[in-house]
C-alpha cells in the first residue's frame, strides 16, 4: 500500500502495494508473447498511467535490463510520484515521471507519446466501484474523467483510457468482475471491440488487503489490440487459469439467475409468500441477509413457484465457505435438476440450517474440484 495515503486517500486513488512477484508474474506474461512472436522491446513506449511508486517500471527482478524505448510514469499523486522518482535515482535511464490526472484529456500527445509510438501499457491501474455500499461513505464521487470515460469504476474508466491511446499490448491487474459480469462487459464495449484478450492469471485481492472482510478474484490480463475484438460467449467459453493452477469456464456451470428474481421485482410480483434480500454475487452474498421480514427497497419478492429455489440460495450461503474466492465474481451456481430431486431437501435444510450428507455431495459435486474443504 502506499503507506503516505491516509484509509479515505487509498480507497479513492485505489493505491496499493505491488509485491514483486506479482510484477514478476506480469512481465513473464508480456515478455512470453513478445519474444514468441519476434517483437522488440526498443520498438515499444512503455506507460504506466497509474504508477504510484514506480514498481512496474522497474522490471521485476528477473528482468531488470529491458530496454524499451521509453518509460512513462503518470499519477494523479505528486507525494507518490517524489517517492518513485527517488526510487530511480541510480538508474542510467530513468523514466518521463508526469503529474497529471490520467483521465483527464486523453490523447498521447498528452503522455509525451508519439502517434507513431508503439505502446504497451503496464500497471495496476484503481478500482473503486462508486455504486458500493461497502466504505461508501468515505469514496469521492467527483473524480474528473472525460467524458467519454465516465463509468461507475476508476478501473473501467482506465482501461476505456488505454483504448483511447490505441495501446498496442497492455498487460495489466483488474477486478475478474468486468469481465465476467455480462453488465460491466458491456459497459466496457467500446474496449472488447478492440482487444483480445491472450494470456491471463487469476490471483486473490488478499495479497493487496490481507486484513479486508472479504476478498475478490482480481486477474492478470494481457490484451493485444485486435480489430475483431471479443464478444461475451468468447468469455463464457474462456479457459480461466488460477494462480494455483485451477481452470474453470463459466460454461461450465449453471447459474440461478435462470431461474429467479435476483434484484427488486415488487411490479411483476403480486402474491409473495416471502421475501429475500437482493442478491449481486457470490461475494454479496457472504455479506448479506437472505429471507428478510421487514420490507425494503432492496427486497425481492418470492412467490410460491419459486420459494424451493430460494431456500437452495439461503443454503448456498451456509455452505458458501466451500466456494472459492476465484468464484466470488461470479452468479450462484445451480445443477437444476439435481437440485429437483432434493428439492425438499433444500426446503427442509433452510429453516432448519442443518445441511444432510445428501445436500453436501450435492455441494461437492457441483463445485468438483473446486470445493474449497
Amino acid at each position: 500500500m502506499q503507506n503516505h495515503l491516509n484509509k479515505s486517500q487509498t480507497i479513492n486513488l485505489g493505491s496499493f502495494y505491488m509485491p514483486d512477484y506479482i510484477v514478476e508474474i506480469v512481465y513473464k506474461m508480456l515478455l512470453n508473447y513478445l519474444v514468441k512472436n519476434k517483437l522488440n522491446l526498443n520498438d515499444f513506449v512503455l506507460l504506466d498511467s497509474s504508477c504510484g511508486y514506480g514498481n512496474f517500471l522497474q522490471n521485476s527482478k528477473k528482468h531488470n535490463n529491458l530496454d524499451f524505448k521509453k518509460k512513462i510514469g503518470v499519477d494523479i499523486d505528486k507525494k507518490a510520484l517524489k517517492i518513485a522518482k527517488e526510487n530511480f535515482i541510480n538508474y542510467k535511464n530513468q523514466p518521463l515521471f508526469l503529474h497529471k490526472n490520467s483521465l483527464i484529456n486523453v490523447i498521447r500527445k498528452n503522455f509525451k507519446i508519439d502517434n507513431s509510438d508503439k505502446l504497451i501499457i503496464i500497471g495496476n491501474p484503481p478500482y473503486n466501484d462508486k455504486t458500493s455500499i461497502v466504505q461508501n461513505h468515505i469514496k469521492n464521487k467527483n473524480y474528473e474523467v472525460d467524458l467519454n470515460l465516465k463509468c461507475r469504476d476508476l478501473g473501467m474508466s482506465f482501461l476505456l483510457s488505454f483504448n483511447e491511446l490505441k495501446a498496442d499490448y497492455i498487460c495489466i491487474l483488474h477486478p475478474l468482475s468486468y469481465l465476467i459480469k455480462n453488465a460491466n462487459f458491456k459497459i466496457l464495449k467500446k474496449f472488447f471491440s478492440n482487444y483480445k484478450l491472450i494470456d491471463s492469471v487469476i490471483i486473490s485481492s488478499q495479497i493487496f488487503c490481507p486484513y479486508s472482510l472479504g476478498f475478490f478474484p482480481i486477474i492478470i490480463a494481457l490484451y493485444e489490440k485486435n480489430e475483431k475484438g471479443i464478444n461475451y460467449d468468447f468469455i463464457k467459453n474462456y479457459n480461466f487459469k488460477t494462480i494455483d493452477n485451477k481452470i474453470f469456464c463459466l460454461n461450465d456451470f449453471d447459474f440461478i439467475s435462470k431461474y429467479i428474481d435476483k434484484y427488486p421485482n415488487k411490479n411483476r410480483v403480486s402474491d409473495k409468500v416471502a421475501m429475500f434480500y437482493t442478491m449481486r454475487d457470490i461475494n454479496a452474498l457472504r455479506r448479506s441477509k437472505t429471507f428478510i421480514k421487514k420490507d425494503c427497497a432492496n427486497a425481492v419478492y418470492v412467490p410460491k413457484s419459486k420459494y424451493s429455489l430460494y431456500c437452495y440460495v439461503d443454503v448456498f450461503k451456509q455452505n458458501i465457505k466451500t466456494v472459492p474466492y476465484y468464484f466470488g465474481n461470479c452468479d450462484i451456481m445451480i445443477d437444476y435438476n439435481k437440485f429437483k430431486i432434493l428439492e425438499k431437501d433444500f426446503i427442509k435444510a433452510s429453516k432448519s440450517k442443518i445441511l444432510n450428507s445428501k445436500i453436501l455431495n450435492y455441494f461437492e459435486n457441483l463445485l468438483g474440484e473446486h470445493y474449497a474443504n
